[in-house]
């Protein structure tokens, strides 16, 4: 095929020689037709210069085979590997991706959203910041699958969805340090308003009311799961009298932000204050300290949603809700 011109439905059609409503079939992904043909299909596509804007039109649908991922921080590494999971499991499905970045803001958000609907995503994994509940509606409306990661909606019966067990790991997490001997431990949660700020947190009380430990609200501060908001907060917690002797801090950022402030007032951990987190996992093992870390399956969290997305797209009828909670995986450190 010439790639220096448009390609049109009915050029594909006849270079493959198929007729139109089966290219259309393997392109919707609905309809019968066989795997070698769809695959052949796709593959001219990406040979071509056919653009999914002009499959949408010409199908006169809205399935693009794009799917979009819209996430709070681009560069925390937890969400590149929710991405390298999407990413994998779309490539093999002839799924292209469409990415955007919503800096943990409710505005930005909403405009990336707007952006995948004027795109025409077939499906969108969304980690929310939350309270854009006006768009979410308008993917209901046109019948676009969302599937929710990190910050899944208070009623998960309308929707799909893939999170750890946020409050599983913050009340292991909080266990393991109280067998270790510390008593006076303090919390950086993030977000309330978000589910697995909220959850992080509601683990933590779980296990220090299980086991009798008061709560000193001074050692508590809500952050926002962002670096220099953990360095703020733990400088405040610093000034506390008596400081803690132990904290968890609720997710890599804050507690990268938490270390800082603590080496910045001259302490050293763990000696002065005992530090454990979530998602602060280090493959590499140069960071130093270490941090004792509860991590989320990232890579398994994105295979999922993409899976879940591309089902039910593919599906002849209406699949019931799947909300899969997995299970978090613990590495330890030098930091407790």
């Amino acid at each position: 095929m010439n790639k220096q011109k448009p390609v049109r439905l009915r050029d594909l059609a006849f270079e493959l020689n198929l007729s139109v409503s089966t290219v259309s079939r393997a392109m919707s992904g609905k309809g019968r037709i066989s795997e070698k043909t769809r695959m052949r299909v796709l593959q001219a596509i990406k040979q071509s210069s056919y653009t999914p804007n002009d499959v949408a039109r010409s199908l006169r649908m809205q399935n693009a085979m794009s799917l979009g991922i819209i996430v709070t921080d681009i560069t925390n590494s937890f969400f590149g590997s929710v991405i390298k999971g999407a990413q994998d499991v779309s490539r093999k499905m002839g799924y292209s991706i469409l990415l955007s970045n919503s800096d943990e803001n409710a505005l930005y958000e909403a405009e990336a959203m707007q952006l995948m609907l004027e795109k025409q995503v077939s499906g969108l994994i969304l980690a929310s910041v939350g309270n854009n509940f006006s768009k979410i509606d308008q993917f209901k409306h046109l019948n676009i699958p969302v599937v929710f990661i990190d910050n899944t909606p208070e009623s998960q019966a309308e929707f799909d969805s893939v999170s750890a067990d946020n409050h599983k790991a913050a009340y292991c997490l909080t266990t393991r340090l109280i067998e270790k001997g510390y008593r006076e431990i303090g919390m950086i949660t993030g977000p309330l308003n978000q589910s697995s700020g909220r959850q992080r947190y509601e683990g933590f009380l779980s296990a220090m009311k299980e086991h009798g430990f008061p709560l000193r609200n001074e050692w508590i501060r809500e952050g926002d799961f962002q670096l220099e908001s953990g360095r703020a907060l733990m400088y405040d917690i610093l000034k506390t009298n008596p400081p803690p002797r132990a904290m968890i801090i609720s997710n890599n950022y804050m507690t990268y932000g938490a270390v800082r402030a603590i080496k910045e007032t001259g302490k050293t951990i763990p000696d002065d204050l005992a530090l454990a987190s979530f998602d602060t996992d280090d493959p590499t093992s140069l960071s130093s300290p270490t941090i004792a870390s509860m991590n989320q399956p990232a890579v398994e969290i994105g295979t999922k949603a993409a899976e879940i997305l591309i089902n039910r797209l593919s599906a002849k009828q209406a699949l019931p809700h799947a909300n899969l909670i997995l299970e978090p995986v613990f590495t330890d450190g030098n930091s407790w």
